[in-house]
């Protein structure tokens, strides 16, 4: 028997431009990394310094990308999507 979880959304975040999602990544990156191993950790600030710039290039092209760390067992993924349409309703808009 697998020990393996569905993915799960835990938050979002509105970002208003390609830059202000690369920041808020690298932000989140910068405040976990030192609870993460040194493997995941690696990864980490190897997207901020080497990879960060190509994720910042497909978003200006309008291109989804994700950056992905995996602590032990526990794969953390940041999906990105660029959104070409206004929002209808505010997504924590009470339903009722």
């Amino acid at each position: 028997m697998t020990d393996q979880r569905r993915p799960e959304l835990l938050a979002s975040f509105d970002a208003y431009s390609a830059a202000q999602a690369d920041r808020w990544v690298a932000a989140a990156l910068r405040t976990i990394s030192p609870a993460l191993d040194a493997d995941a950790s690696d990864e980490a600030w190897e997207w901020l310094y080497e990879d960060r710039i190509e994720t910042r290039r497909a978003l200006l092209r309008a291109e989804p990308c994700t950056v992905s760390v995996t602590h032990a067992k526990t794969r953390i993924t940041w999906t990105i999507r660029p959104v070409l349409f206004l929002p209808f309703a505010h997504r924590k808009a009470a339903v009722g």
